[in-house]
């Protein structure tokens, strides 16, 4: 089970956690198995943790009125996972979280986060500069779908998830930079990368 702690556990490192802080962070979480096309937080539902995911991908989407869904981001190996905002504010998400893949999180309460960022500046420090991550790219994706065009949106995508237009479908690709399956299949066709 600790393998699942071991990339984490680089990061942690790297921002001068001590061992004794560590050894209270995994004492306190837990690894969770999640099945593919299970919903790790579904729209609605209050947030009370964040996850750290050590294997397998997930993705974030809202789903429109219509029914129809529409993917926001990503999560594979060794990035971080929740309704961020919905967890500080106490409130629902307001988007859904499925594993695209078989994958296994380690399970961080938010109680747990607040107490270790309280008692330690360190984990203050790497929970922050986590924070900050997550909002550049919420930046940059932003900038992405007002600025570029598809083609270039694309690219973008390819830039910030290597490897992943082989593990999902292309829809869930058209849905990201905002086009059509169709219109994606047809820009995919006149310039394959």
């Amino acid at each position: 089970m600790y393998q699942y702690y071991l990339s984490l556990e680089q990061m942690v490192y790297q921002a001068s956690i001590v061992e004794q802080d560590w050894n209270r962070f995994v004492e306190r979480t837990r690894v969770k198995h999640v099945q593919q096309g299970t919903y790790l937080i579904e729209t609605g539902e209050p947030v009370n943790h964040a996850y750290f995911c050590s294997e397998g991908l997930f993705r974030l989407f809202y789903t429109l009125a219509d029914g129809r869904e529409y993917n926001v981001g990503f999560s594979p190996e060794d990035d971080y996972v929740t309704s961020y905002g919905a967890m500080v504010q106490g409130q629902p998400s307001t988007f859904t979280i499925e594993a695209m893949e078989d994958s296994v999180v380690i399970e961080i309460p938010y109680d747990v986060l607040k107490e270790l960022m309280d008692t330690s500046h360190m984990w203050e420090r790497f929970v922050r500069k986590s924070v900050e991550r997550l909002y550049i790219r919420k930046e940059e994706r932003e900038r992405e779908l007002l600025y570029l065009s598809a083609k270039e949106r694309y690219q973008a995508f390819l830039l910030k998830y290597p490897g992943l237009d082989k593990r999902i479908a292309q829809y869930h690709i058209a849905s990201y930079i905002g086009v059509s399956p169709v219109s994606l299949s047809r820009l995919l066709r006149s310039d394959p990368h």
